[in-house]
């Protein structure tokens, strides 16, 4: 049986590239709330200066996903604050959930706490009414985010309902907003896409080198790993373009954060020995990756992985010749990775 490892160093090495083959991608899961743009929040940003970071109507249950930089230069207040537009009380909870709130670092932590389950949270909003969830105080200089399962229903009858979620940081006055904050840069996204579970299935890998073999996912029209743009969902920002004061950054979602990953690889051994196999992760060349996985409830990651290295995250059973293990877990692409993201088996 596959075995997580959690003692890993991340070792230069030159993988051949699989092709899609017979690999499948399915997305669901419902919405994602997303937001990072603006990234680096400067205090024009915040509430009290009229705005909000974004906004969103969302249905049921689905993901709340938010990662920003704290440029203002003081500490801030963050979170997830939620209008109840209905003629009847809402219920709002999580089950899953992780903060960002330190500086330097992507948000594995928080994704790690997302898969503990630890921390679920429900907060009930009467008609017409607004509550908030998940604040924080964010020091000046930190990174701050969310990864968030959300579900909204009526809380009389337990049937999905409708709020409308905004990404808010402020100073002293949380109730100024009146308008979204100004885009910074075309390329990150806010707004809301309509799915943030991936099904990957693997076509069977065959190594029969250190080196391995490897699929690129996650990419980027102009750098597309497999699937294409398949395993990227459109996010659609509902910000208005006014010349001059806000672009509209509607696009696909580049490099897939914000998207849980639930993979299945099959390795097969074709060599004549029996022998056991590592999968691992990284990036081709240039920038970083921040290799994450969860598997059967644990959770292991690493941080600041450069290009053209590469980490063992999980090693197979001791497999006979011919015999093929079928290995599942989940994966998540933390903010800060740069993609494709690589995916790969070797043998040891």
């Amino acid at each position: 049986m596959a075995v997580l490892l959690n003692d890993a160093t991340k070792t230069a090495r030159t993988p051949s590239w699989a092709s899609k083959g017979n690999s499948t991608v399915v997305k669901g899961g419902g919405y994602v709330f997303y937001s990072d743009n603006p990234e680096a929040v400067d205090s024009i940003d915040l509430a009290d200066a009229g705005k909000w970071l974004s906004r969103d109507t969302v249905t049921g249950a689905g993901l709340v996903y938010l990662w920003h930089h704290n440029k203002t230069g003081i500490a801030i207040k963050h979170g997830l604050t939620i209008y109840n537009p209905n003629n009847f009380a809402i219920k709002v909870t999580s089950s899953n959930n992780g903060r960002t709130n330190h500086a330097g670092n992507p948000d594995s932590s928080a994704w790690k706490d997302y898969f503990s389950g630890a921390g679920a949270t429900s907060v009930v909003i009467n008609p017409l009414a607004w509550g908030t969830i998940f604040q924080a105080t964010i020091p000046a200089g930190n990174n701050f985010g969310l990864v968030a399962r959300t579900n909204v229903t009526n809380n009389s009858t337990g049937v999905a309902a409708s709020a409308i979620f905004y990404d808010l940081a402020w100073n002293t006055n949380s109730g100024g907003a009146t308008a979204f904050a100004k885009n910074k840069g075309t390329e990150m996204r806010r707004g809301k896409a309509p799915t943030y579970y991936n099904t990957i299935n693997f076509d069977t890998l065959a190594p029969t080198t250190t080196n391995g073999v490897a699929y690129r996912i996650c990419g980027s029209t102009a750098y597309p790993g497999i699937f294409g743009t398949d395993d990227i969902p459109l996010v659609t920002d509902p910000a208005p373009t006014i010349p001059g004061q806000n672009q509209n950054v509607t696009g696909l979602l580049d490099g897939g954060y914000g998207q849980q990953m639930s993979v299945t690889m099959k390795i097969q051994n074709t060599t004549s020995t029996a022998r056991k196999f590592r999968i691992f992760m990284g990036r081709t060349t240039g920038f970083y990756a921040f290799p994450f996985v969860n598997m059967a409830g644990t959770s292991v990651y690493h941080n600041w992985v450069g290009g053209g290295s590469y980490v063992d995250m999980i090693e197979t059973a001791n497999l006979a010749p011919g015999a093929t293990e079928t290995v599942s877990f989940f994966l998540v692409i933390p903010a800060i990775s740069t993609t494709p993201f690589v995916v790969g088996a070797r043998t040891i």
